[in-house]
């Protein structure tokens, strides 16, 4: 069984390496320096040594391995290439314990010889650090036989898992005959892997929740509502479905587990017991705090560490250790949910440089880009000279790179950072304004109602009826 995959690389990978060749070599001067290392970053990954025994199962289709990404960068040169795609970058993963190394990689060289053979130039790198060993593609954009542009669409997906399949059959190795449907996001499959809340573990958290204090369907549908959910029971729909504020379309609740059929809630609910348990009451425990000094010089945080930092108490991030029930978040921050990592990094930042205004914020990233650009002419330079070099001395060159490179990661990152900001900083103002009017129109309904059962309740008013 082996699983295919391909997409195309516009940008630097999130796996920063060094630069293996000189950028320089390439003639044509439409590709800027961050192209290039595009190509040098995926190759590198592709054929990384600790994942291929020594690059031993590393194969070039139509060009040599160790000199591919110049090859690559003729052949656009020859054609005249200006595309922002600069390569395309695939995998083929085969099941656990099913193929050895060499039929591995045998099997990914045969796939692309006959998936790119005739027209593109192709590494093929087999990587045998998980589990599952998979190979690893990288091919040219541009045709080395008549400069037409490869396309990753639909169409030509279905072809590499078509063929990908053959070669399996041909090996005797297992193939996926009736695929289910639509995979699941990457995004979506990371963040359920680690833990962190999405909109399906939510919704769980809601349902379970209204389920084990409902004894009724009327109960079950009058607790998700106080989360901002609705169902729908529907008797002439075969599911019931759930949506949240904000959601664009509603989501069967069986798509949430097995624990969430329409028969299996029917079932959790009538295993709920009516019995009430009384407990005694204990005893409440009073801690007191004896803090020195005053707090009436201290100065409120405002600005945009303000607004992030009480955004982050609104969603939970802080303070830190404090549990959230996100099932009864509002629903404007449960949308961000899945921003939560990219919001605390920004707060971060914003707090470890004191940035409060927006003219704070551009004057950080234009030091950041200047300084990236002064990183960027020195790093071209020390690899001119690391060519003339030898010895001693070339290895401290490339110490040097190696610290202009990783500064220049953690610079890229915080720029990243700063026009995030930029982008976010009025929504989260907008959201924290809605969110705001309606904790305040929630609290005065709250005590309209409470002020009818007080009234509702009194046994010493008069008799409005004139009766006994």
């Amino acid at each position: 069984m082996a699983v295919c995959e391909i997409w195309d690389v516009r940008s630097r990978l999130d796996h920063p390496i060094d630069y293996a060749e000189n950028p320089e070599k390439t003639a044509n001067p439409k590709y800027t320096e961050d192209d290039l290392q595009a190509m040098v970053d995926v190759m590198e990954y592709a054929t990384n040594k600790d994942k291929t025994e020594q690059r031993f199962f590393v194969t070039g289709v139509n060009c040599d391995p160790t000199t591919a990404r110049d090859e690559m960068m003729i052949t656009k040169a020859g054609w005249s290439d200006t595309s922002e795609i600069v390569c395309y970058h695939g995998f083929q993963s085969f099941k656990h314990g099913e193929v050895t190394p060499e039929q591995a990689h045998e099997v990914g060289v045969k796939l692309a010889e006959r998936m790119w053979g005739d027209r593109f130039q192709v590494i093929v790198a087999t990587h045998l650090n998980t589990d599952c060993l998979h190979n690893h593609f990288v091919v040219n954009s541009v045709s080395f036989a008549d400069g037409m542009h490869y396309h990753d669409n639909k169409a030509n997906l279905r072809l590499l898992r078509q063929r990908s399949d053959e070669l399996c059959r041909e090996y005797a190795l297992s193939v996926i005959e009736h695929p289910s449907g639509k995979k699941k996001p990457y995004a979506l499959y990371q963040a359920e892997k680690q833990g962190r809340p999405t909109r399906d573990n939510v919704a769980r958290q809601a349902v379970d929740e209204a389920i084990s204090k409902s004894f009724t369907l009327k109960d079950f549908d009058r607790q998700l509502a106080e989360m901002g959910y609705r169902i729908n029971f529907d008797p002439n729909r075969k599911y019931w479905t759930i949506i949240g504020k904000g959601w664009q379309r509603p989501k069967r609740l069986y798509k949430l587990g097995e624990e969430y059929t329409n028969d299996r809630i029917m079932e959790r609910i009538s295993e709920n017991s009516y019995a009430v348990k009384f407990q005694s009451f204990s005893e409440p425990q009073v801690k007191v705090y004896r803090v020195k000094g005053s707090l009436k010089n201290a100065r409120k945080i405002g600005g945009l560490r303000g607004l992030y930092l009480h955004y982050c108490y609104k969603l939970g991030i802080l303070p830190k250790g404090r549990k959230q029930n996100y099932a009864r978040l509002h629903y404007l921050l449960k949308d961000d949910l899945m921003k939560m990592e990219a919001i605390t990094q920004e707060t971060r930042l914003l707090c470890r440089n004191h940035i409060d205004t927006a003219e704070q914020l551009c004057s950080y990233k234009g030091s950041l880009e200047t300084e990236m650009s002064a990183l960027l002419q020195k790093r071209k330079e020390l690899y001119s000279k690391s060519r003339r070099t030898s010895g001693e001395e070339k290895e401290a060159v490339k110490a040097e790179l190696s610290d202009i490179s990783g500064r220049l990661k953690i610079i890229r990152k915080e720029v990243r950072l700063c026009e995030g900001i930029a982008a976010r900083s009025d929504t989260l103002k907008e959201k924290l304004q809605t969110i705001r009017a309606d904790e305040h129109e929630q609290q005065r309904k709250e005590l309209m109602k409470n002020e009818h059962r007080r009234r509702s309740g009194r046994t010493n008013r008069p008799n409005e009826l004139g009766g006994l």
